[in-house]
């Protein structure tokens, strides 16, 4: 990427730190996120400008995203603040048929909305070198962002192309700008070079503050104090500090607490009690957990298993099952567990939903139950309980459990720590998940937590009733089914 010298200091500068580091950036993919007030804005319109005026004329064209006109309203109001002192002969075009600064060498930037994957068309085949979106974690997927990276390209030797965006960490698309540059406590640092297992393309992020802009804080004194009295935590976080570990509307939020919740990996002593949950998943992915609970009642999930599908990139599909058979997943099964004989660890306790122990097995056309393939294969599953009111006790249970700090995940459960945290409420029943979500590993979670079983309502020879579980719902070892304290 050819780096021109800064644009005129007399107009505008960029503060020393990411400022600077974003308009330096060489990465093709760049995001620049963090607190409020650092100046993102500015600098997202300066990384286009700054190659305005430098021989490309014509073919240096951008485009800047934003989901409305009327969010646009702010980046157009200091654009031309800006522009129109470094290029006192450039125009805007105000109507929304065009919508766009043209320079005096050519140089185009259009300003523009996108919303779905769809919207997308309407820029096919075109080349802009330089692509922008403002506010990124506003978009509730990265579809549309996605796509429109393929209009990224020139054919001029020596055009630089580039990406780039800007956000805080709070909006609609948090969780996935979040996966996307792998942000937050258990992320990497700023500056990390990421390659896309699609494209092959280069993305990094950079991380800025507003106790960098010294500009703002001195001609509005207040502005952090504004800040500090966000009386809506999450917001505080996240606007004060850059915090990526929050999840606003989330079922967990105000339980799940990252700093306390994830804990590095550690060997499990083998007098500790353990068991195993899953959620069967085939269409969609299945959800297997390993729990431990210490001699003072806390509970870790210090293993997991778990069946998303990838495409022929490597890229997750979400809430796509692998389709593996029982026998498949069976398999799995036992080859994490095959040193736990070695460590004395005894898993007597597998607990999985229902139906496991249904009737059919359709979808590979055996007439046996998925509960008779795993027990072949040395795995006996019981059935948890799922009696009226169970999912949202089971809810319940895991919020609690965070909340009162007895339940500690390890930083190798990624998927866990993927889906749980973030997972919103049942429209309909905020007591419930969303159940159109990717909710299976809080569905292992929750059954791992209440260890209840109960009978299942069709059992055949094959499948006779364990006496303890037979006549209804029990509480598995101590007489409860809520975490042991």
């Amino acid at each position: 990427m050819i780096l021109p010298p800064p644009l005129p200091p007399i107009a505008w500068k960029p503060h020393p730190g990411s400022q600077t580091l974003f308009l330096a950036c060489p990465v093709f993919e760049c995001l620049y996120e963090g607190t409020r007030g650092p100046g993102k804005t500015d600098a997202l319109l300066m990384s286009f400008a700054q190659f305005v005026g430098r021989g490309f004329g014509a073919e240096w064209r951008g485009i800047l995203f934003r989901e409305t006109y009327k969010q646009l309203a702010d980046v157009v109001k200091k654009s031309k603040r800006w522009f129109r002192k470094f290029f006192p002969n450039a125009r805007f075009l105000e109507s929304h048929a065009d919508y766009k600064w043209i320079f005096p060498g050519g140089e185009e930037l259009l300003l523009r909305v996108g919303v779905k994957e769809d919207d997308y068309w309407d820029y096919h085949g075109h080349e802009y070198p330089w692509i922008g979106f403002e506010e990124l974690t506003n978009w509730r997927d990265l579809n549309f962002f996605e796509m429109m990276q393929s209009c990224c390209r020139s054919s001029v030797p020596g055009m630089p192309r580039m990406v780039r965006a800007t956000c805080n960490p709070y909006g609609r698309g948090h969780a996935a700008v979040k996966e996307r540059y792998r942000l937050g406590r258990m992320g990497v640092p700023p500056g990390t070079i990421m390659r896309d297992g699609a494209t092959g393309r280069e993305r990094t992020y950079v991380h800025g503050d507003i106790r960098e802009n010294t500009t703002l804080l001195a001609s509005d004194p207040d502005y952090m104090a504004t800040l500090e009295g966000t009386k809506d935590p999450n917001r505080r976080k996240a606007w004060l500090y850059g915090d990526w570990d929050i999840h606003i509307g989330a079922f967990l939020e105000g339980a799940w607490d990252a700093e306390k919740h994830i804990v590095k990996p550690f060997v499990i002593p083998a007098h500790w009690k353990l068991w195993q949950a899953m959620d069967w998943g085939y269409a969609k992915p299945y959800a297997v957990g390993w729990f431990a609970k210490d001699p003072e009642g806390k509970t870790y999930l210090w293993r997991e298993l778990y069946g998303i599908a990838k495409d022929d990139k490597g890229r997750m599909l979400a809430n796509t099952g692998t389709k593996e058979t029982p026998d498949k997943v069976a398999a799995r099964i036992l080859a994490r567990e095959a040193h736990d004989s070695r460590l004395g660890y005894d898993i007597s306790l597998r607990l999985t939903g229902p139906d496991l122990f249904a009737k059919g097995g359709a979808q590979y056309g055996a007439q046996n139950t998925h509960s008779q393939t795993f027990r072949r294969a040395g795995l006996n599953f019981r059935p948890w309980w799922a009696g009226p009111g169970s999912r949202k006790a089971g809810a319940m249970l895991v919020k609690q459990a965070l909340e009162l700090d007895e339940l500690a995940i390890f930083a190798s459960c990624e998927h866990t720590i993927r889906t749980v945290p973030s997972i919103e409420p049942d429209p309909d029943d905020p007591d419930d998940v969303d159940t159109e979500a990717e909710d299976h590993a809080f569905d292992m979670l929750k059954a791992g937590l209440m260890r209840r079983t109960a009978t299942p309502s069709a059992k055949d020879a094959n499948d006779s009733p364990d006496p303890a579980t037979a006549g209804g719902a029990r509480v598995l070892e101590d007489g409860r089914h809520e975490v042991a304290r």
